[in-house]
Parts: structure tokens; C-alpha cells; sequence
């Protein structure tokens, strides 16, 4: 993990305490913070399995992404989030030590493909090291930094967005023509 001064503006990773995500996110919102829960629109279904309408839930549990800087989150955290508790990321003597964050292109090809109605939620523990870096260079992933993975148990081939520990994103299927190795 990198250091990054505490007045520096940057996506930190924040957990919420009971799945409080959706409200966290629009008392940020009020107070004009920058933030970005990953959603992901659900069937409901009545006692008898019919479909009866759409619900839009947080594809991550207690996980939220906030732009802004540390010290700024610290103020708004004492004042009127205090359930929001930073993600810890280790320092590379292994310890857990400093705010987790997100390079801003990283954020920026994670919302981008959890945005897009094809994208599925991966196990975050997945081994993506087998894989090659790749960017996407066609279609609406154009420009979209990840590994090119084969998914387990299908022949599919997709690009994975990962925010280490928190969550990973798949793209559609793509074509190894459509990516270039990095």
C-alpha cells in the first residue's frame, strides 16, 4: 500500500457497522462528499417465487468509497457518521498500519464496470496473480485496467477490477483481440 498525506484528496475504503451503506452514503451526499457504493439491481420475489419487482441492494456489504481527504473524513466522522470505521492496508512490512485507498484510475475502471449491466460480482480472494495485466480496447470497458482471467467452471474469458481484500468485478465476456497485455 502506498502512503498518502492526510490533507491529500483520495477514494478511501470505509466500512459501516449493520449494512448502514445506503444511508451513509446519502448523509455524504448532503453534506457534499464524493462517495460511491457498489449497487447491484435484485428480483423480488413473492412467498410463491413469482417476480413481483426490482430492489437495488449493495453488491459489497458495509463497504463504502470516499473521495475525499483523510482529515475531512476524520471531521465528518466525528460529528455525524461515527459508525464509518476505515479499511486498515498493510505497509510493506505487513503491517496493518495506514487508510486503505484507491488509485483514482483503479476507482474509476471498478465503478465503470459495475455500472454496466453485465458485470458480475467475483470472490474477492480469487488468485488474479495467474493472470495477465491487461486494458480493454473496445466496447463500453474500453480504457479498463484489470487481469484477463478465465472464469471458473466456463469457458468465458472476462477482464477482473479488483480492490484488494474489499471486492472484484468482472466485465462481460470479451475476446482476447479486445484487450492488450500491459
Amino acid at each position: 500500500m502506498n502512503i498518502i498525506e492526510k490533507n491529500a484528496v483520495a477514494w478511501y475504503v470505509l466500512r459501516v457497522t449493520y449494512q448502514r451503506e445506503i444511508a451513509a452514503s446519502k448523509r455524504l451526499n448532503e453534506l457534499g462528499v464524493e462517495n460511491y457504493v457498489p449497487t447491484v439491481r435484485t428480483r423480488v420475489r413473492n412467498d410463491k417465487g413469482i417476480a413481483i419487482g426490482w430492489r437495488v441492494e449493495p453488491l459489497v456489504h458495509n463497504y463504502i468509497f470516499v473521495n475525499d481527504s483523510f482529515d475531512n473524513i476524520m471531521k465528518i466522522k466525528h460529528e455525524s457518521l461515527d459508525y464509518l470505521r476505515f479499511v486498515m492496508g498493510k505497509d510493506e512490512k505487513g503491517l496493518n498500519d495506514e487508510p486503505q485507498y484507491v488509485p483514482d484510475k483503479q476507482m474509476a475502471d471498478f465503478i465503470k464496470v459495475v455500472r454496466t449491466m453485465g458485470s458480475k460480482p467475483v470472490d474477492p480472494n480469487i488468485d488474479l496473480r495467474k493472470g495477465d495485466r491487461v486494458r480493454v480496447l473496445t466496447g463500453p470497458f474500453e480504457g479498463v485496467e484489470g487481469v484477463f482471467i478465465r472464469m471458473p467452471n466456463r469457458h468465458e474469458k472476462r477482464v477482473v477490477v479488483q480492490i484488494e481484500g474489499v471486492a472484484a468485478v468482472a466485465t462481460q465476456t470479451l475476446n482476447a483481440s479486445d484487450v492488450e497485455k500491459l
